[in-house]
C-alpha cells in the first residue's frame, strides 16, 4: 500500500519548522558580544584613528587574506561597495563592458552601470553559474571585465573561465558572496582570479551585519582599491595617508569598513570553517543519497569536495515537473524553491530592461562614449539560462540541520517521486 503525498491529503514527513538560512548569524554569541563591547569601550570606532586604537579593521584584513590564499585584502562597508571599488580599481568605466552570468544579485550590474559602463549578459550552464563556453562569444575589444560569480554556495567553473579569460588578456572578478568558503582542488574563492569580492551581510556564511571584503594578489589593484574606497586618496600599507600626486589617487567614495564591523568580522571568521564543513556535510549526505533519484538530475560541482554546501540544487526534465515537484514536497514540509528568483535573474530586473539611466542624459545606454556597445536587453535573450532555470529547484541547507532534518529530506524525495503517479 503505497504513502499517500501530502499534497493529496497524506500524512506529510515533517511539519518541523526549517531553520534560516543565516549561517553566520545563527552563530553569533558571547565572542561577538565582548569583541563589540571591547570596541566600544575604546572610544575609537573608526579603522584609522581614535583615543585607543585596536586596529581590528587591519586585523581583519590580514586573517582573511591568509585564509583566501592572497597577497592582500580590504575591507569595505559593504559587498555591493566591495563591487564597486574592485571594478574601478581594474579600469571599468564608459566605453567598456563587463560581462556577467544570467543569475547573480543585482549588486553586480548596479556596480557596472553606476561606473558608465555596459553590462553583457552570458548564459549560465548546469553550475548555476557562467558558462565558459558563452563567455568567449560575449568577449569584444571593449570587455574590460568578467564577473564569475560564484552563485548559491557553488563555485563557478574557474579553470575554464580563467583559460578563456587569460587568452584575451582580461581580469576576472570573482564575486564570492554567496560561497565564501568555497574551494576548488584546495585554492578558496577570491583568490583565483584577478580580484575577489565578498559580501558580509546578514544571510552570508559569515557576517558583520553589513560588510566587504576585496582581496588580490595584485598590489596596484590593492592600492587603486584603497584610494576608491577611501575617498580617492592613498595610504601606505600601515594605513598611513600620503602626500599629494600619487599615481593611484582618484576620484573615490567613503566605503571604509569600521572598527565594530571588524572585530565581529574577526570572530565570525574564525567560525567560518565550522559552518561551511556542516553545511557541506548536509550536502554530501544528501547527494549521495539522492543521486540516483529518477528524474531528477543535480547541479554539477566542480568540485564536490570544496562546495560551501549551503544548497542542494536539481535540475528535473521540464519546468512543470520541476513545479509539481516542488509543490509535493513543500506539502511534505520540505521548503524547495526556485533559484532565489526575483532580481538575482536578469529577466526580472527591470531597471536593466527598460534601460533606466543612472543620469538625466541617459547616461551609460546613451553616453557616446558606448555608443559601440549593445544596449537593449530583453527577457528572452538567454534562453539556455531561462531553460536552466525554470526546470532548477533548490533547498538551502542550514548548519543548524540535525540528522533528523536530513534523514526527513531523503525520505520526502523518495516518498514524492514514488508517489507522482499517484
Amino acid at each position: 500500500m503505497s504513502d499517500p503525498l501530502a499534497i493529496n491529503g497524506g500524512v506529510p514527513v515533517r511539519t518541523a519548522s526549517w531553520p534560516p538560512l543565516v549561517p553566520g548569524a545563527t552563530a553569533y554569541g558571547e565572542e561577538e558580544k565582548r569583541a563589540a563591547i571591547e570596541v566600544i569601550e575604546s572610544q575609537s570606532p573608526f579603522r584609522y584613528y581614535g583615543e585607543k586604537p585596536l586596529g581590528k579593521v587591519d586585523k581583519l584584513e590580514e586573517a582573511y587574506a591568509r585564509y583566501v590564499g592572497t597577497r592582500f585584502a580590504l575591507a569595505t562597508h559593504s559587498g555591493s561597495t566591495a563591487l564597486s571599488v574592485a571594478l574601478g580599481a581594474l579600469g571599468v568605466g564608459p566605453g567598456t563592458e563587463v560581462i556577467v552570468p544570467a543569475f547573480m544579485w543585482i549588486a553586480d550590474v548596479n556596480a557596472i552601470v553606476h561606473l558608465r559602463a555596459i553590462p553583457v549578459l552570458a548564459e549560465i550552464d548546469e553550475t548555476l553559474n557562467l558558462d565558459p563556453n558563452d563567455l568567449a562569444q560575449r568577449i569584444t575589444p571593449r570587455t574590460k571585465a568578467i564577473i564569475a560569480v560564484h552563485m548559491a554556495g557553488t563555485a563557478a567553473d574557474m579553470p575554464a573561465i580563467l583559460a578563456i579569460a587569460d587568452q584575451h588578456g582580461i581580469p576576472v572578478l570573482e564575486d564570492c558572496s554567496q560561497a565564501a568558503g568555497a574551494m576548488i582542488e584546495g585554492q578558496v574563492v577570491g583568490s583565483m582570479g584577478a580580484v575577489g569580492i565578498v559580501s558580509l551581510q546578514y544571510n552570508k556564511n559569515f557576517t558583520t551585519g553589513e560588510g566587504g571584503m576585496i582581496t588580490t594578489s595584485n598590489e596596484e589593484i590593492f592600492r587603486r582599491s584603497i584610494c576608491y574606497h577611501d575617498m580617492g586618496f592613498e595610504r601606505d600599507m600601515q594605513g598611513i595617508s600620503v602626500p599629494q600626486d600619487s599615481p593611484f589617487e582618484t576620484w573615490g567614495m567613503g566605503a571604509r569598513m569600521d572598527e565594530l564591523r571588524g572585530a565581529i568580522g574577526l570572530v565570525q571568521l574564525a567560525k567560518l570553517p565550522g559552518l561551511v564543513g556542516a553545511m557541506r556535510g548536509h550536502q554530501h549526505r544528501l547527494r549521495e543519497a539522492l543521486g540516483k533519484t529518477p528524474g531528477i538530475h543535480l547541479r554539477r560541482l566542480v568540485d564536490p569536495t570544496g562546495d560551501s554546501g549551503s544548497y542542494l540544487a536539481w535540475f528535473h526534465d521540464s519546468a512543470d515537473l520541476a513545479e509539481k515537484f516542488m509543490d509535493a514536497l513543500n506539502a511534505e514540509g520540505i521548503p524547495a524553491s526556485r533559484p532565489h528568483g526575483g532580481i538575482h535573474q536578469y529577466r526580472h530586473m527591470t531597471n536593466l530592461l527598460s534601460n533606466a539611466p543612472v543620469t538625466t542624459e541617459g547616461c551609460p545606454w546613451s553616453c557616446p562614449y558606448n555608443a559601440e556597445s549593445p544596449m537593449e536587453y530583453k527577457a528572452n535573450m538567454l534562453p539556455r539560462s531561462n531553460q536552466l532555470l525554470d526546470k532548477a529547484r533548490m533547498l538551502s541547507l542550514p548548519p543548524l540541520l540535525t540528522d533528523q532534518d536530513i534523514n526527513d529530506v531523503i525520505r520526502a524525495f523518495r516518498k514524492v517521486t514514488k508517489g507522482k503517479g499517484d
